[in-house]
Formats: structure tokens, sequence, C-alpha cells
């Protein structure tokens, strides 16, 4: 269900009332130098239609060793609105950095920017940074908790990954047919997906991988990447009202087999699962769900097979019980994508999207299934601009489908 107009009119309004005044403010710096902005705030935490606002700010030349980028596209994710409802473990810090130019920067409260993924054009560069970016090139953000959801900002030259080159775009070896919403949710899925098939188990063409949340957008993610390493994969779906068609799209992606979660645990499926397989080997397990079908789903391992456990969208507890430990010797791990770009650097970071891209640009990538909102950095109209903002937030809360900002 979409905010009520009572709720959107009463916040945007208020936003309006303290962006008019800011936005007067900024202009009266005269500074030649500054880029006028937007961006989606919070100054607390909560429901995300109701704490988040639009913010009209102006930003400042970047610092030595960073660049300025205008946002071309930025997806709302699951963990972007766990995020604002204060319940996700990385919270970015709240500051009134946005307020810098601003007379009356003291009396405005702190603000975290929503988002963590997005695609952007680097428009200006740091005095220490041009071996590292040109203007004109594209970048995705190489950290979580950056702040996406604006349509300008400053950003350190280690915090970006490039994805596009200026020079080759310009010698025209680089004009990527991929869509800049697929290059805006490169950073998560993808690279979820692309780790967790490669960090767990060495994994050989004829080899099996099972997953449940088959058709989540790591899911899709892992059914596209498994397919050029000849790698098979068996796709738990639930079974729901509409699930024949969304197995006829996980087929269309080249996914190999099908189950619904019902089928999990039951002796029929488990032979079909071994005449699938034949002497082949389920290696991995992808779990984002969590709950006893995913403790049926671990016991189709084979010998020697790794759980990875990336999300948990039940909210069940994993239960692994001991005699797949003892007998069948079945390991068990978390993933968090944003522990491993802690713990890895730029270059490694930069090398994973290079793969990545490298499979999308053969053309083995599909496009993503979204909705897109635009948004107009320049309108005057904000509470328009609000209004629609959180329309596309409150769509995605509310579980209909995934939803993208395009800025404009």
């Amino acid at each position: 269900m979409a905010p009520t107009r009572s709720v959107l009119t009463v916040h945007s309004t208020t936003a309006l009332q303290l962006d008019t005044r800011r936005w007067m403010s900024f202009s009266a710096t005269g500074s030649k130098d500054v880029t006028r902005a937007t961006a989606l705030v919070y100054a607390s935490y909560g429901k995300p239609t109701e704490v988040l606002k639009v913010l009209r700010h102006t930003v400042e030349p970047p610092a030595d060793d960073s660049v300025q980028v205008q946002f071309l596209a930025a997806p709302i994710n699951p963990a972007d609105i766990n995020q604002v409802e204060g319940v996700y473990p990385l919270k970015p810090p709240m500051t009134t950095q946005l307020y810098a130019s601003s007379p009356d920067s003291g009396s405005q409260p702190p603000v975290a920017v929503g988002g963590n993924e997005g695609v952007a054009k680097v428009t200006k560069i740091g005095s220490k940074v041009g071996h590292l970016f040109k203007i004109g090139d594209w970048v995705v953000m190489g950290s979580a908790g950056l702040g996406t959801w604006r349509s300008h900002g400053n950003f350190r030259a280690d915090d970006l990954t490039k994805v596009r080159s200026v020079e080759k775009m310009n010698e025209g070896f680089d004009s990527l047919d991929l869509d800049v919403v697929q290059l805006a949710a490169l950073t998560v899925n993808p690279c979820t997906a692309y780790r967790m098939l490669r960090d767990f188990k060495t994994l050989s063409p004829g080899d099996f991988v099972i997953q449940n949340g088959a058709n989540s957008g790591v899911g899709e993610a892992v059914i596209q990447l498994a397919k050029p390493l000849g790698v098979k994969t068996i796709n738990v779906i639930r079974n729901r009202p509409g699930h024949e068609q969304v197995a006829e799209r996980l087929k269309q992606l080249g996914a190999t087999h099908i189950l619904t979660d019902d089928q999990l645990g039951k002796l029929e499926t488990k032979e079909l699962v071994k005449s699938w397989t034949q002497k082949n080997e389920i290696k991995l397990g992808f779990n984002c769900v969590g709950g006893k079908p995913t403790t049926e789903m671990a016991r189709l391992l084979s010998k020697h097979g790794h759980l990875v456990t990336y999300g948990a969208m039940s909210r069940q507890p994993l239960i692994l019980p001991a005699s797949l430990q003892i007998f069948k010797d079945i390991h068990a791990s978390g993933f968090w994508l944003t522990a491993w770009n802690e713990q890895h650097s730029r270059e490694e970071r930069q090398e994973m999207i290079n793969h990545v891209l490298d499979i999308m640009k053969q053309g083995q990538f599909a496009e993503i299934n979204c909705t897109r909102h635009h948004w107009s950095a320049t309108t005057s109209d904000i509470v328009a601009l609000e209004r629609r903002l959180l329309e596309a937030v409150n769509a995605s809360s509310s579980g209909l489908g995934k939803q993208v900002f395009v800025m404009e």
C-alpha cells in the first residue's frame, strides 16, 4: 500500500520549508565552484516513508584524495530499507556534512544518505587521484554505507571502482551495450554470487550447486554466473501462486533444474535429484532463507559439501543436524560481501568487477526486471520529487519487485 497523502504532504512540506531556506543560504555564498544537489536522507531510524526526506544542498569541490560524481542510477535493496529502519548491522554515520556551506549548519540535525549501491559519472577530480580516474569515467561503490540515493557527492578514490573508462569510450572500445541499471546493480547481487561460487569450493564443469531463494537477485546471478563455468544449478523456489512463471524465467536465465520448497524432504525428491546428478557432486549449497526447508536442502549436498548462508528471509534459525556434520562432513559458513570488501584491496575489488563485467559484455547476463523512478536533480518542485521517491521506497518495502532510481 502506498503511503497516505497526509503523511507525505506534512513530511514534504516540512522538507520544502527547510530546503528552501537552506538553498537560499547556499546561493548567497557566491561560490562558483559548488554543485547544486539533492539527496534522500534520514535523521533518525524508523519506517522509511516517515523518516526519509529530500534534502537540497550544495557540494563543495572534492578533497585532494577524492572525486566528485554525478549519480546515474541507484537501486533500492532490502538491506537499504533495513538500514533506514535501524535493524541492519552496518549503520552509516549521521553527520552535518551536507550542511557544510550553510551558515545555520549547527542547528541542523545530523543525517545519513540512504542507499548502498549505484553507478555514477566522475565530474571533478582531486589533485592527488588524477592517475586513478578521469572526468567522464563511470564508477560504482567499492564499500557499503556511502549513501547512493543522491544526485551528486564527493567520495574518496579508494572507495570507488571503475566500470567504464572515458578514454576507452572516446576510442570506441568501451561503449558497452550494458544498461545503466545493470551497472548500478553490479556490486551487491552479482558480486555476492561471484564470490560464493569461487571462495568455498573448487568447481569443475559438471558439478552442481543447489540454492534456495533462486528467484532473488543473488539467486538469478548464481544461475547466470555458474553457466559459463559449466556448473549446473538446482534451484528451490516457493510453491505459491505464479511459481510456474517464476520457474520459466529461471529456465530462460539458464537454470538446470527447479524444485519447490514443499518438495524438499521427500523421498521421491531425493531420488529425483540423484537422477539429475548421476555421478556428479552437489558441492555447494547457497542459503538465504533458513528454517527447516534449508535443513532439508542441506541433506541433498554431497559428502564434504559446503553450505553457505548469505541471508535469512524466513527469520527462522538454521539447524544443521549432527549426522550431516559427522557422517557427510558437511561444512557451513556465512558470507557477507561488505566484510569481504573491507578485507580486500581496491585492486582485488577491481579485478572482481572486471570479471563480472566480462561475463556481462558477452551477453550472458539478462537485463534486470525492475521499475524505474526518475530523479531530476534540477527540479524546483521538491514536494513532487519527494513524493515520487518515497513511493518507490514504499513499493520496495512492500515486495513489489526491484525498484531503481534513475537520475536525470
